[in-house]
C-alpha cells in the first residue's frame, strides 16, 4: 500500500526496512518496543496488540509533545497506512472515552504532531528533527483529505483536526478558506472540549472571527456510533 505525497509515493514496509531506526533518538527505549516494531504492530491481526501499539506510538515517538529523530519517519509510516482496513479496529484510544476506529486516533496523532511542530518558532525538539516534521506537514494535509467528510464522526473530526493544524505553515495557508467551513461545522460542534478549543485556536490564528461556539452536537448512530455515547 502506498500513498502519493506530491510526486512521492510512500511504501510503509519499505520505509520500515530502509530507515536506520537505531540511529534515531526516541523517548523511551527501555520502556517500549523498538519503533519499527511499534509501527508494524499498528496493523497486527490481534486487535489488543494494535491498541497497545497506538499507546506506544504516543509514548515512544511524541512523548509529552516532544519531537524526536524517529518522529518524522514514523509520521510517514502512519500516513501511508491510513487507508488500510486494519486501521478501522475499534477501541478506546488515548484521552478519548468513546470507542472509535484506530484511524481516528492516528489522524488525531498526526494533527497533534502538526500542532506541536508549528505552535512556536522553535518547536519542541532539536531543530533538525522539528524541520523534518515540518517537511511532512503537506503530506499530513493531503492524507487527511479523503476523510474530511467521512461518515464516521470521530474519523471526520480527527481528519479536520489534522488538516487544520497543518495550515500554520505559510505554504499551506492558501487552503485556509476551504478548511474554515469544515472547522466550523465539525470541530466547533464537537462533543470534545479539546476539539472545540482547537477550532477556536485555528480560527483566531487564521485571523477569522470565531464568534460564540455553538452547543456541542450529541452524536448518534448516523455518525458512526453503534451504541449510546458514554456520557
Amino acid at each position: 500500500m502506498t500513498i502519493n505525497g506530491g510526486s512521492e509515493a510512500i511504501d510503509p514496509w519499505a520505509l520500515l526496512l530502509e530507515t536506520d531506526w537505531s540511529g534515531l533518538e526516541r523517548c523511551c527505549p527501555h520502556a517500549t518496543p523498538a519503533t519499527p516494531d511499534i509501527l508494524a504492530e499498528l496493523l497486527d491481526d490481534d486487535e489488543e496488540v494494535q491498541r497497545t501499539a497506538v499507546h506506544n506510538l504516543w509514548q515512544d515517538v511524541t512523548h509529552q509533545n516532544t519531537i524526536y529523530g524517529v518522529t518524522a519517519p514514523a509520521a510517514r509510516f502512519v500516513i501511508a497506512i491510513l487507508g488500510h482496513p486494519r486501521t478501522m479496529t475499534l477501541g478506546v484510544y488515548l484521552h478519548e472515552e468513546r470507542p472509535r476506529p484506530m484511524r481516528a486516533a492516528l489522524l488525531q496523532w498526526l494533527g497533534d504532531l502538526a500542532f506541536d511542530a508549528t505552535y512556536d518558532a522553535d518547536g519542541p525538539g532539536r531543530p533538525d528533527d522539528v524541520a523534518a516534521v515540518r517537511a511532512v506537514l503537506p503530506l499530513i494535509y493531503e492524507a487527511a483529505q479523503p476523510y474530511l467528510t467521512d461518515a464516521d464522526l470521530p474519523v471526520r473530526e480527527a481528519a479536520v483536526h489534522a488538516a487544520a493544524t497543518t495550515l500554520a505553515m505559510p505554504e499551506l495557508a492558501v487552503h485556509v478558506p476551504e478548511v474554515v467551513p469544515l472547522v466550523r461545522s465539525t470541530l466547533c460542534t464537537s462533543e470534545s472540549r479539546r476539539y472545540r478549543f482547537l477550532a477556536r485556536w485555528c480560527l483566531v490564528t487564521w485571523g477569522v472571527e470565531p464568534g460564540p461556539l455553538p452547543e456541542p452536537r450529541v452524536p448518534g448512530p448516523e455518525d458512526g456510533y453503534s451504541d449510546d455515547p458514554p456520557f
